[in-house]
């Protein structure tokens, strides 16, 4: 199997995610907490064939103490319109008013994925428009105890993204009502996901959106264009509703900044959705959207996506973007379509999954870190039905990987990284602690050039763990682990606090810290407090390996837990195929307010209304499939070149299997510390320097 050159390494903030709990949103919480009179989050524009002639040019953000979801309920609540005219406040749907006229529930369309509803939009059973008016009746309802969306102007969804979204739905409704004498005429198999209402991560790039990457200092910046992941859900046919809640630069593996406030989560929304895709987590997990764009550079995806119980795939690559979704079914579709984490070439299944050798391990990167009950008993749980299910499961007693090892070579990919680096300047001694601490510490360290003052000399090179996960991966197919060590964390930082208040306060003062050493051993501890909350994602970011979490577990305390298999480079087709037979055997455990997993006799799916009433519906899963370019397949642990093609339909529950067609490139680009994100959307050459000093400008390759 062919690896590609190392570019770009990753950043210790556990990229996008990869690390802790989340906390206050200055945007949202306090803007019109003094307000008797509540409004709503979003409102729909009468006529979406017009631009409103005073859509304000800026986020308004109210310059208050953050708040937690909680108190700002009243900012989101709506109340009914007094005048169809636009106006600055505009913004979603009235839910005590508008009522959609579609053929199912506010509980049925939470239930269903992006293709199901797809589905119906091309059945015509449903128009794009009555699903956009749905989605923003659910995130009106939703969003004051989650804040997993974005309201930057002045608490709502900003208005200009509102009517894009209307205007792109009535324009697919047009092109689907005038079939093929539309001007553009739909083509299925390449916008598989037409009409769909859909969210991106606050940290990809959306016209009129936010664009501050998270700093509060930056608060207020908006985006005068589309970023890569917005064009691409837009050239697959989601219609964008808005953005989703992320932390500081994506750094955390919570999603909690001063500037948005902490993420609840729909399970117990005291706690936080993980990081740094939680608005996204939190947003599907609750209903709002059926999916919604993630980014993972040390776990961004995966971890939100365990805390929250849905599917999170990290396809091959140090920086990744893929959404959060609900069912395989999606995430197939999605990866067949993406040109942005894809690699040239794939790893075909075998037509038997059960002749993958598996192996897994009790034990965590971290040597002194023993891994929580909760994550043996989701680990011991899987292993015994793979095993029942006529699977070779072997348990390996060491990890393969130093973590503390890992750690350092981590850390030095955000030292003097340039998004830190902008965050920090003009930055002064009164306002610094506007910044995370650890912004500020990276932002201000460097380790080359006439100003380092930063000591890796200590430092592996990245491919040394390249090179220890191919030798694992010469015995096994696939890596069994858990995603996390412990279910999601508290949004209350004095009960569960992302980083200790004296690293904090060090951090904030690592200039008067002259030692380069004693500097570089800073940096690195202040990670350990998330790394021990998740000690596993991160790993894979380094060696680059695709994994997926799967929502296999559910707590003593009802919380989701989700277990992850990692594969060897281009093995996203196998990592789906085990998630799809996870998904057929009904071993996930997602919340029943959005996925059902009980099956009546008749093979239709069991929902439940909210008064408790049950119904039956049936699931959709018509997937375009497109034809296949050479893809790679094992064969005794050996790799040959084949062609195929696939032009899979099912309609049956019982019968969901489908094919992943492939295709495209693995492109790279520049990508922001820890989420894969940045300013400009493109992945951030985050240890360029950092390579040439220690010799990672080659990656090995492994056949």
């Amino acid at each position: 199997m062919k690896k590609n050159n190392i570019k770009y390494v990753l950043i210790p903030a556990f990229a996008a995610a990869a690390l802790f709990p989340v906390l206050a949103n200055d945007n949202q919480a306090k803007a019109n907490e003094d307000k008797a009179a509540t409004t709503s989050t979003v409102s729909k524009p009468e006529n979406t064939s017009e631009k409103p002639s005073n859509v304000p040019t800026t986020n308004n953000i109210a310059e208050t103490t953050p708040t937690t979801p909680a108190s700002s309920a009243n900012i989101l609540e709506p109340t009914p319109a007094t005048s169809t005219e636009s106006t600055n406040n505009a913004s979603i749907v009235n839910n005590k008013i508008a009522k959609p006229k579609v053929p199912f529930t506010v509980a049925e369309y939470k239930q269903k994925s992006a293709l199901e509803l797809a589905q119906l939009i091309r059945e015509k059973k449903v128009t794009s428009t009555e699903l956009v008016d749905l989605a923003y009746k659910v995130i009106a309802e939703e969003n004051p105890k989650l804040n997993a969306v974005l309201t930057t102007e002045n608490g709502k969804i900003p208005h200009a993204i509102v009517e894009e979204a209307y205007r792109t739905a009535k324009e697919i409704d047009n092109r689907i009502s005038a079939g093929k004498l539309a001007a553009n005429p739909v083509d299925w198999k390449e916008q598989p996901f037409l009409g769909v209402p859909a969210l991106i991560k606050g940290l990809d790039q959306l016209k009129n959106g936010d664009y501050t990457n998270g700093v509060y200092l930056n608060k207020g910046k908006i985006a005068d264009d589309n970023g890569p992941v917005a064009k691409e859900f837009t050239k697959l046919g989601f219609v964008i509703l808005g953005q989703t809640n992320y932390p500081e630069l994506g750094t955390r593996n919570i999603t909690d900044s001063k500037l948005f406030g902490p993420a609840g989560n729909p399970w117990d929304p005291s706690r936080n959705t993980g990081g740094s895709s939680g608005g996204s987590a939190g947003a599907v997990a609750s209903g709002m959207v059926p999916i919604a764009s993630g980014s993972d550079a040390g776990g961004s995806i995966r971890i939100p996506s365990s805390w929250t119980g849905l599917i999170g795939l990290k396809p091959t690559g140090h920086v990744v973007k893929f959404p959060l979704v609900k069912t395989i079914e999606d995430a197939k579709a999605y990866f067949e379509k993406t040109e942005l984490s894809k690699p040239k070439t794939l790893i075909e299944p075998p037509k038997d999954l059960k002749k993958l050798k598996i192996a897994y391990t009790l034990k965590t990167p971290l040597k002194d870190l023993e891994l929580s009950e909760v994550g043996k008993k989701a680990i011991l749980q899987t292993v015994d039905f793979l095993r029942k299910e006529g699977f070779t499961v072997e348990e390996v007693k060491e990890f393969p990987i130093d973590g503390y090892e890992g750690i350092k070579t981590y850390t030095v990919g955000g030292i003097g990284e340039e998004s830190y680096v902008a965050a920090v300047k003009g930055v002064t001694e009164e306002n610094k602690r506007q910044l995370d601490p650890t912004t500020y510490a990276l932002g201000t360290s460097s380790y080359s050039g006439p100003n380092a003052n930063t000591d890796i000399s200590s430092v592996k090179p990245l491919s040394t763990f390249i090179n220890q996960m191919n030798e694992f991966y010469k015995k096994y197919d696939l890596f069994l682990v858990p995603t996390n060590n412990v279910t999601a964390p508290s949004n209350d930082k004095k009960v569960d606090p992302y980083i200790e208040p004296d690293i904090a306060e060090q951090l904030y003062n690592i200039n008067k810290i002259k030692d380069p050493k004693e500097r570089f051993n800073l940096l690195t501890k202040q990670w350990l407090p998330m790394t021990r909350r998740s000690p596993y994602t991160w790993v894979f970011n380094l060696s680059g390996n695709p994994a997926i979490s799967l929502p296999t577990y559910l707590s003593d305390k009802n919380l989701p837990f989700g277990v992850m298999f990692a594969a060897k480079d281009n093995s996203e087709k196998v990592l789906l195929e085990i998630g799809q037979y996870f998904q057929d055997r009904h071993q996930f455990k997602m919340n029943p307010a959005i996925r059902s997993t009980n099956v009546s006799e008749n093979g239709n799916k069991i929902g439940v209304n909210v008064d408790g009433t049950k119904f039956e519906y049936a699931v959709p899963t018509y997937a375009p499939s497109v034809a296949e370019l050479p893809t790679l397949n094992i064969n005794n642990g050996t790799a040959t070149i084949s062609s195929n093609s696939e032009n899979s339909q099912t309609t049956s529950v019982k019968e969901e299997k489908k094919l992943v067609n492939t295709n495209k490139s693995n492109s790279v680009s520049k990508t922001l510390p820890n989420t894969g994100e940045s300013t400009n959307n493109s992945l951030s050459a985050i240890g360029l320097s950092f390579l040439a000093l220690i010799g990672l400008l080659k990656r090995k390759k492994n056949n």
